[in-house]
């Protein structure tokens, strides 16, 4: 299985928002998160992120078929922050989210820190995290009575 990351660009857009909607649709029904859930972004929010100045979005791709994206972007000097990635149902639980976790540090080699969040009950999600260096910083954020976000952070 090779793992690639290209960078995105607008004309890839609506195809990753469909992809973002499918990925996190079985979330939003967990959750109802209906001011922070990605399944509610639009495609304008979609196009910023891939043309924003601080960061890029990638998209994940498996054997040259797209099975997933991550949008870094810059919070400060040397810290660097995965705002989203996702990946197809299709291609979960494969180590791709691992794999481009790992490609992404690498193409930020300045970054002397990463950060990221998910929800707390995200066991799968969280232990992935882990395995690539990130750890849990102990706080939390309350996005309803069903979601609380965790933060993450990794040294490098």
């Amino acid at each position: 299985m090779e793992i690639q990351l290209i960078k995105a660009t607008t004309s890839d857009a609506e195809a990753m928002r469909i992809m973002q909607i499918e990925s996190f649709t079985p979330h939003f029904q967990h959750y109802m998160d209906v001011e922070t859930s990605p399944v509610n972004e639009s495609l304008e929010k979609m196009i910023y992120r891939i043309s924003y100045e601080k960061g890029c979005y990638l998209k994940i791709m498996v054997d040259s078929i797209l099975a997933g994206c991550v949008w870094v972007h810059e919070l400060t000097p040397k810290l660097y922050r995965i705002g989203i990635i996702y990946i197809s149902p299709e291609f979960q639980c494969k180590g791709v989210g691992q794999k481009a976790l790992a490609i992404v540090e690498s193409l930020f080699p300045e970054a002397e820190s990463w950060e990221l969040d998910c929800p707390s009950d995200m066991a799968i999600n969280r232990k992935c995290y882990e395995k690539v260096g990130y750890r849990f910083t102990g706080e939390t954020r309350i996005i309803n009575d069903k979601l609380t976000l965790v933060s993450y952070r990794k040294g490098i």
